[in-house]
């Protein structure tokens, strides 16, 4: 059966690896899969197009949105899937209008992130939900937003949560501390994000400096795609003796798993989140994690098994939380140990696929092979 998946950009963040993963693990012989991609010619698209899957870059505006959906329409015209599985926002509404105008039936929407700044996108995703027939939310906690806030009628929305695949991670050596500009007896955590309001980054550098004043051996190392607080997050650190000497921004990496394994924990301060990959990532190395009490992360952290669970908005109770996590490594280590257990158990990879092929088959009429 062909299948396009279609997605916002495929510039490296949390869903469009997600995307990139289903695809990759996708039996070949099932699914003849393509991939739309509003955004230009992105680094993903590539790894797709090396793994032989097309994807068609159709380089339109956010603001351009007649342009893109005539753009999709005339990819799905051109390539003629049975479905239509989309992922982010504008992917959503420009699929469900570029679908109407092909002509094509089957659409599925895809929910992965609890929208709290951008009220409107709740409203054209209630308006154009009757498009499609429902969408897939990343967790329970974007399922029960969408019903409570973006008002879609519950029976119209599955939950396929993400999963990880732990195989780079067994394989990812940790990084000399010193190329990092560390001293060997340095301790790190780890924070892997935008510089971006949703990211909590004005709580997160509160709290580094009330740890920090009496733990010259707490380093926190950042890295990340620069963001509309990119310029406020540097004043702030160079403004402030503590952070100046405890916070590195290293900019964009692409070797994460490394990363993880030179740090003890990581921490994801968000205000809001959908089912963050960063934190699977650091439970798939091992690692401990504290993170806020938001959509996705609290079905991931199990306070006091895997890691610690704090308020968003709270820096007290996100410093207190860090000062435990290095003030005992034993524990910090045996909760990144538990952390890696239940990934095994309820997160991986190989079962996000085969709830994405289950459902597909649910939709297309289709008896799947175990």
């Amino acid at each position: 059966m062909t299948v396009c998946l279609a997605i916002t950009d495929m510039n490296i963040g949390g869903a469009e690896k997600a995307m990139v993963n289903l695809i990759l693990g996708l039996p070949r012989d099932r699914w003849n899969v393509q991939v739309i991609n509003l955004g230009g010619e992105e680094p993903l698209a590539e790894r797709l197009r090396s793994a032989g899957i097309p994807v068609h870059c159709l380089g339109v505006s956010k603001r351009k949105p007649a342009r893109a959906i005539r753009d999709f329409a005339a990819v799905l015209k051109q390539v003629r899937p049975q479905l239509l599985q989309t992922f982010m926002f504008h992917a959503n509404v420009a699929g469900r209008f570029g679908a109407l105008r092909a002509g094509l039936p089957w659409v599925v929407g895809g929910l992965r992130v609890a929208e709290h700044q951008k009220a409107w996108h709740l409203t054209v995703d209630r308006m154009t939900a009757w498009m499609s027939l429902g969408s897939v939310c990343v967790s329970e906690g974007v399922r029960e937003f969408s019903i409570t806030y973006g008002g879609i009628p519950e029976d119209r929305l599955w939950v396929i949560p993400n999963g990880v695949d732990v195989r780079p991670f067994d394989a990812a050596k940790p990084v000399d501390k010193k190329s990092l500009g560390y001293d060997a007896a340095d301790r790190l955590a780890l924070f892997v994000g935008r510089l971006d309001p949703q990211k909590g980054l004005p709580y997160l550098l509160d709290a580094v400096e009330q740890v920090a004043a009496k733990r010259p051996r707490w380093k926190l190392a950042m890295t990340g795609r620069e963001g509309t607080e990119s310029e406020w997050f540097r004043e702030r650190v160079a403004e402030s003796a503590f952070l100046s000497r405890h916070v590195k921004w290293f900019g964009f990496r692409d070797d994460i798993p490394a990363l993880l394994k030179t740090a003890e924990l990581l921490l994801l301060p968000s205000l809001w989140e959908g089912m963050p990959n960063v934190v699977l990532e650091a439970m798939a190395a091992s690692r401990a994690v504290i993170g806020t009490d938001v959509e996705g992360t609290h079905e991931l952290v199990v306070p006091g098994e895997t890691g610690w669970l704090v308020p968003p908005e709270n820096a007290e109770a996100l410093a207190e939380a860090m000062a435990q996590a290095f003030d005992s490594p034993d524990r910090t280590k045996r909760l990144g140990e538990a952390g890696r257990k239940r990934v095994e158990a309820k997160f991986t990879l190989a079962g996000t696929i085969k709830a994405y092929e289950w459902l597909w088959a649910r939709v297309l009429g289709l008896e799947l092979r175990p």
